[in-house]
């Protein structure tokens, strides 16, 4: 007789329980490492330098031959990912110490993707969130690429499921471990900083605690952890900058993603391609403004900022139609910048099911609280990407969410197929 299916794995009686769930874990974490160390070993040194975020290992080698995280009155990236570059740039440029911790990192997002399903539905979605996670081909070539995509979706990722374990448990001493993992958050995305906002604002009326006063207590234990380890990042840009911001280039990011030639490269090329097109065409008083921008950068941002705002205010209905036309490129099926052949193929046929079981599951979800929480980052991430800009790369860090609806669409299939334990 075929023994039954456990209840809890999904997997027949001879493998059930809490050491099978370890061990299928343990293997679909070695496995992500695995493949994500393995891909980029197979691309080779020179692909990992050239296709990357050169910018970033330019700001890691700054920081690790002056010491200081800002250049002057400019400091471009929140410090999380640059520093790690720059610990790798002290030891050796060898792309490998690199490529190894991020691999690690990866795979932690994988972790973070069973205990999120765990936290949310059962072990058996989480074991099939932990899959989606630990080969998801994007995840698999980029969490070891240079740049912070591995870090933004491991950070908040384990943000999230601090939350909800605090939601859960309710101690003060979990919601102030989420309060740092929100502060990690910031420190590596500045971007992330509306999802944050919006975290607070669910723990303070759609958490599990009854009373008022328990969520006000909650978010304030949450908020200083979260302000104390982001304060000396704060008082590092006040001193450089006279403020206290996340980064500098916010102006130059608006105008990137707001001005008449936005979109004459992008999403064919990238965002970047487009904004050398614009350059190109500045007159020469606006030239000569520009030449003047190096003694002082923070102004240059603030000129930019100027003129994509000159840029709404004349054409706000091409804002609003830009604004919907980037959020339709940010959650397209096809890759940005455009991809052709295999990898636009296989990149399609891994995003598209786990974004429409994805949505399937949040939507038969709707009612949990939880839920809530995690569309609220979708939301936040749509409003940042309709005034700035988006791509393939700026969204994935949303797609583990998807997974584990996903996991759990699929958990609840596999459970009206199997036959159920008698009960005890």
């Amino acid at each position: 007789m075929t023994a039954p299916a456990s209840a809890t794995t999904g997997l027949p009686g001879a493998l059930s329980g809490a050491r099978a769930v370890y061990f299928i874990l343990c293997a679909l974490l070695a496995a992500a490492f695995a493949a994500r160390l393995g891909v980029r070993i197979a691309l080779g040194e020179e692909a990992f330098w050239t296709q990357g975020y050169t910018s970033f290992y330019r700001l890691a080698e700054h920081i690790a031959r002056t010491g200081g995280f800002c250049d002057g009155d400019r400091c471009p990236r929140p410090p999380l990912y640059p520093g790690f570059l720059a610990i790798t740039a002290l030891i050796a440029k060898n792309y490998l110490l690199i490529v190894i911790p991020q691999a690690m990192i990866g795979a932690g997002t994988a972790l973070m993707a069973f205990l999120i399903g765990r936290e949310l539905f059962d072990v058996r979605a989480g074991l099939i969130a932990c899959a989606f996670a630990a080969f998801y081909p994007y995840y698999v070539v980029h969490d070891t690429a240079l740049q912070d995509t591995a870090f933004a979706t491991f950070v908040l990722a384990l943000s999230v499921w601090l939350m909800l374990r605090a939601d859960r448990r309710g101690g003060d001493a979990d919601w102030l471990m989420a309060g740092l993992a929100f502060a990690a958050v910031l420190l590596t995305r500045a971007a992330l900083a509306p999802g944050m906002m919006f975290a607070m604002v669910w723990i303070a009326t759609a958490s599990r605690a009854p009373a008022a006063r328990d969520r006000l207590r909650s978010v304030v234990i949450a908020a200083l952890a979260g302000l104390a380890l982001l304060s000396p990042w704060l008082i590092t840009t006040t001193l450089h900058t006279g403020q206290a911001v996340l980064t500098t280039d916010a102006g130059y990011e608006l105008w990137v993603g707001n001005n008449p030639y936005t979109f004459s490269r992008f999403p064919k090329d990238s965002i970047d391609a487009s904004s050398a097109v614009a350059r190109s065409q500045f007159m020469p008083q606006e030239r000569e403004e520009l030449r003047n921008a190096p003694t002082n950068p923070r102004a240059a941002d603030g000129w930019f900022g100027d003129r994509a705002r000159d840029y709404i205010v004349s054409h706000p209905l091409d804002f609003v139609e830009n604004g919907i036309r980037k959020i339709a490129i940010a959650f397209s099926w096809r890759l940005t910048p455009f991809r052709t052949g295999p990898v636009q193929w296989t990149y399609a046929a891994s995003y598209l099911p786990i974004a429409v079981l994805g949505i399937a599951g949040m939507v038969m979800a709707w009612r949990r609280n939880a839920t809530w929480l995690i569309a609220s980052l979708f939301v936040a991430f749509t409003g940042v990407t309709a005034v700035f800009s988006g791509q393939t790369s700026h969204r994935v860090y949303l797609d583990v969410y998807w997974m584990v609806f996903a996991g759990a669409v699929l958990a609840a299939a596999i459970g009206r197929l199997s036959p159920r334990e008698p009960s005890a």
